[in-house]
């Protein structure tokens, strides 16, 4: 990793770093971020001296600088143990991390150090929704709510403001329950799609 300049990110950085909350998941596979430029040293090492085997197509997002950050994705294999070697969009490993669907999987570990993007919301099992990854800015899509509840039974909890949790416990404690407190309005992420509007 340290020759490379890759990183560690993903479910196994955050089962990594979130100790508080690893004790009934595991991650199912590794996903290692490279520079754009060292992709095919670190598959090559792979294959060659740990013997994993390439399966599955490659997967390489058709607007990469849009909505992913990443330029390609290359699956691995050996036995039960999987690794999805990402390569970057540039020089830096990291350039994908901010692309990712929610803020408590934003977080990385190096050949000889760790970050936590988000430390004072993930460490406390909170997590905000990327805004560039929902629909019209506003809805989770169907994939992402599959994420959501995953991580909803590994203790998350999740918004689309960093506000939301403070303004949510404040307005419990000053205002009734009537239609006009604020503790009485859904700030909750919904977990189901809604409609496609149509126009009249």
């Amino acid at each position: 990793m340290c020759i490379t300049c890759s990183v560690i990110s993903g479910s196994a950085a955050l089962h990594i770093l979130d100790i508080d909350r690893t004790v009934d998941w595991t991650p199912s596979d590794l996903d290692v971020y490279t520079p754009l430029y060292s992709a095919a040293q670190v598959i090559s090492y792979l294959c060659i001296v740990e013997k994993y085997e390439p399966y599955g197509d490659a997967i390489n997002p058709p607007y990469p600088g849009v909505t992913s950050g990443f330029r390609s994705v290359v699956r691995l294999r050996r036995g039960e143990q999987s690794i999805d070697i990402i390569q970057s969009l540039t020089r830096s490993a990291l350039h994908p991390i901010p692309y990712f669907w929610s803020t408590h999987v934003m977080n990385y570990v190096t050949a000889d150090s760790f970050c936590v993007a988000y430390p004072d919301l993930t460490l406390a099992g909170r997590a905000l929704l990327n805004p560039i990854q929902l629909l019209e800015l506003e809805h989770p899509s169907s994939n992402i709510v599959d994420k959501m509840l995953k991580y909803i039974d590994r203790g998350y909890d999740f918004r689309k403001h960093p506000t939301a949790w403070e303004m949510e416990s404040d307005a419990a404690t000053e205002c009734n329950d009537g239609p006009a407190c604020f503790a009485s309005w859904d700030h909750s992420v919904p977990t189901t799609i809604p409609p496609p509007t149509t126009a009249l």
